[in-house]
Formats: structure tokens, sequence, C-alpha cells
């Protein structure tokens, strides 16, 4: 299985955001062992961003961040025409959505792991918020 995980988990887990850390770092985990995870790669961008214009984090703990979590996903990314599909999908009000979507499209990806699942109510594959993903990967490893 693959799956594109959204920012939101994502800070979640480094932020310790409550009370999403533990089901967030449970999705963070299956991506370690049980399911091909990607982030896209403008996340990385908005990552660095919130993490030291808005937390406040040194430079140096936002690269590091970013390299761990470059260690341990695949990179979603898009070329032109997607991006121009992104900016022109008149499904999504938000771009960074539009683009979220877009990339996990362009990495055919079985699914989209975000906590906003309003944002992708048009999407053209599965979105599920932690719980259904990680209930997901469990009937997945059990076969049934």
């Amino acid at each position: 299985m693959k799956a594109l995980i959204d920012i939101n988990i994502l800070l979640d887990v480094i932020l310790r955001r409550e009370p999403h850390f533990e089901e967030s770092r449970r999705v963070i985990d299956c991506c370690i062992s049980l399911v091909d995870g990607y982030i896209a790669l403008h996340s990385f961008a908005t990552l660095f961003y919130v993490l030291h214009e808005r937390e406040h984090k040194d430079i140096e703990y936002c690269r590091t961040v970013i390299s761990n979590f470059l260690y341990l996903f695949d990179v979603a990314t898009l070329n032109r025409e997607e991006l121009l599909k992104a900016i022109n999908n008149a499904n999504f009000s938000d771009l960074e959505d539009s683009m979220q979507h877009e990339s996990a499209l362009s990495c055919s990806v079985d699914c989209i792991v975000t906590r906003d699942k309003d944002d992708f109510s048009n999407a053209n594959i599965p979105v599920f918020n932690p719980e259904q993903f990680l209930e997901l990967v469990k009937s997945d490893r059990l076969g049934m």
C-alpha cells in the first residue's frame, strides 16, 4: 500500500499536538514498517516555514526534522503539467490541498491520509483520517 501523508499529520507529531499526537504517530510508524509513505514536495517548504516562523524553532532543528522525514518517506513531486492541473482544478478552493491531491495522483498512491478530510471531498482517490487509515492497515495486515 502507498499513502500520501498530509502535513497536518506530520505537524501533530513534531509539535506533539494533542489530542492528535498518538494517532498521527501511529500513522508515521505504519509508514516506517508497513506502508510506502509519501510526502508532497511542497510540504517540506511549508513544514520548514511553520516550524521556523510560527513555532520559532532554529534553522538547524528545522533542517534535521526535514532530513529525518526524507529518510522515512518518499517524495511526491509535481511536474509543470501536474502543477497546472492543480492550479486549475475547480474541485478545490485551496491550492495547497489541490497540490496535495495532484501529488498523490502523480505517484499513484492508494490514498491520502489527513485530518482534514472535508478539504478533499472531491478527490479522485480515497481519503482517510488517521483512525480510518490505521484500521485499513490493520485489516490489510490480517488479510481481512
